[in-house]
């Protein structure tokens, strides 16, 4: 009966999941369909971030890469949309959770799940939203939101992996912190590694459309947003509802399957020196792989999947052997003498 009752569960997970994301790919795509809270590089309109026009034009999609305007030329102007604050934040929550992850004290990690939430999520009103970062890229790039990208996501991934997304994203924080772990159900592994690509063909669409048409689209339709600001359309609302009521019995569902921001921060975290490592000793007993939320351990002996492992820590609690741990931070220092040297016995002919 158990089995049964779980099988049926993870039947509609999984097609709600499907739904979620035919609705999203089913949306307008003509641009203009959504508001980009911007004329041309937005320095004019009101934040992107925060805008809460919905927007009637559905014109055909044209490219609209304006050259900076003369005004936001000066250095005095360069970070716009109180870009500066928001990359102080960023880096302070990273900050934050570094501490967190180098000290072992994961007990803290929720309490700053909360805090984000709170600033990030209801102060600034959602930031940064995973829909629109990436395409936000393609257009911002010549003000602060390149250093803010860069700084804020871009680095900290390369170091540690996927940091922003398990300590610092509100759009996942609200999902955790609204999971209750008694009641959790799982879908199949083989299943959720076909969903997981999900999110990589959301990521590779919206970057070839920004850059084919110069708009961004999606900007209301993140998850959890009409939380943050307040109000949305009736679709970004359908959408919250439906997700969040997955977030009760699934672990971060909109993260795991659907994120590009994810997708994006996953690919980098294949690099990241600092990212959790399964070390020689273990023994094969499968308590990191049942205590891993995302599923991103697997296999005799355990391996960990950095594109998926969100740093929680959860295997870490559990491992017997304490055979599992985040890179040494001394890995940082002698990477680059690593990388110099195999270069030059690469170009020697060794």
């Amino acid at each position: 009966m158990k089995r049964s009752r779980k099988i049926a569960l993870s039947l509609v997970a999984a097609a709600l999941l499907s739904l979620i994301s035919l609705s999203l790919l089913a949306l307008p795509t003509e641009a203009g369909s959504f508001p980009s809270g911007q004329d041309s590089f937005g320095f004019d309109s009101p934040d992107p971030f925060t805008s809460s026009d919905t927007g009637n034009d559905f014109g055909s999609p044209k490219r609209d890469f304006a050259p900076l305007p003369d005004k936001a030329k000066g250095g005095q102007n360069y970070f716009i949309h109180d870009q500066l604050l928001k990359l102080i934040v960023l880096l302070t929550f990273t900050a934050a959770a570094s501490i967190i992850i180098i000290k072992s004290r994961y007990k803290y990690r929720k309490l700053l799940l909360l805090a984000s939430v709170m600033v990030l999520g209801f102060y600034l009103g959602g930031f940064l939203c995973p829909l629109t970062a990436v395409q936000n890229l393609f257009l911002k790039w010549q003000n602060g939101y390149l250093i803010l990208f860069l700084g804020g996501l871009v680095v900290p991934a390369l170091l540690w992996g996927r940091i922003f997304c398990g300590y610092v994203c509100p759009f996942g924080a609200i999902q955790e912190l609204l999971h209750l772990k008694r009641i959790r159900r799982e879908i199949p592994r083989r299943w959720s590694r076909y969903l997981q690509l999900i999110k990589y063909g959301v990521l590779g669409y919206l970057v070839v459309r920004v850059l084919t048409t110069g708009q961004i689209i999606l900007l209301d339709h993140t998850p959890f947003k009409v939380l943050f600001t307040w109000g949305g359309l009736p679709s970004s609302i359908a959408i919250t509802v439906i997700l969040a009521a997955l977030s009760l019995i699934m672990y971060r569902p909109f993260c795991r399957y659907f994120c590009p921001l994810g997708a994006f921060l996953g690919i980098l975290s294949r690099f990241s020196p600092l990212r959790i490592r399964v070390n020689s000793g273990c023994v094969s007993c499968g308590l990191c792989e049942k205590a891993c939320p995302t599923g991103a351990i697997a296999g005799k002996p355990a391996t960990v999947q950095s594109s998926e492992c969100l740093l929680c820590g959860e295997c870490i609690k559990k491992c017997p052997k304490k055979v599992i741990a985040p890179g040494s931070l001394a890995l940082v220092i002698t990477s680059p003498w690593f990388l110099v040297q195999h270069l030059r016995k690469a170009s020697s002919g060794h």
